[in-house]
This record gives C-alpha cells, sequence and structure tokens, in this order.
C-alpha cells in the first residue's frame, strides 16, 4: 500500500497552519499573565499598582520574544525549505 504524496502534503500544510493559529495566544498569555500575578502582589504587599505595571511590562518583553522566536524559526524553515528545492529538481 502506498502513501499519497499529495495527502502528506496536505497534512503538513494543516499541521503548519495550525502552530501559526497560536501565535495570538503566545503573545497574550505571558502578558495577560503577567498583569495577574503582579496584581495579587499589589494586593498582597498593599502596594496601588506597582507590581502589576512591572510584571506586565516583562509578560510584554517575553510575549514579544516569543513571537520574535517563532518568527525566526518560521524564516529558518522556509529558507531549508528553498535550498532543498534548488538542489533537487523538479519531479
Amino acid at each position: 500500500m502506498s502513501k499519497d504524496p499529495k495527502s502528506d502534503r496536505e497534512k503538513s500544510a494543516l499541521l503548519r497552519d495550525f502552530t501559526k493559529t497560536s501565535l495570538g495566544w503566545e503573545l497574550a498569555i505571558p502578558i495577560f499573565g503577567g498583569a495577574l500575578l503582579g496584581h495579587f502582589l499589589d494586593k498582597a504587599s498593599g502596594s496601588t499598582f506597582t507590581f502589576m505595571l512591572i510584571l506586565t511590562l516583562v509578560g510584554i518583553a517575553v510575549g514579544y520574544y516569543n513571537l520574535m522566536r517563532h518568527i525566526e524559526l518560521e524564516v529558518l524553515m522556509l529558507k531549508i525549505k528553498k535550498k532543498r528545492q534548488e538542489e533537487q529538481p523538479d519531479q
């Protein structure tokens, strides 16, 4: 029983697209988590919004770091794919 190459390409494209849907979460969760943790720390320490502000900014930095890391990985994958296509003639 042979595998259908078109089916394999569709599955890999679906998986690739599914990972792109998580980009928003990779940015939002650290920001929300930092704000929430900061809010609880502010309540526990009796301060106004110091921890919430600081941890929200840390969450923004972590979120954008994750986003940039994901983008760099995508660019690297595209370069590898392009190099493989150049090495192999069209079949």
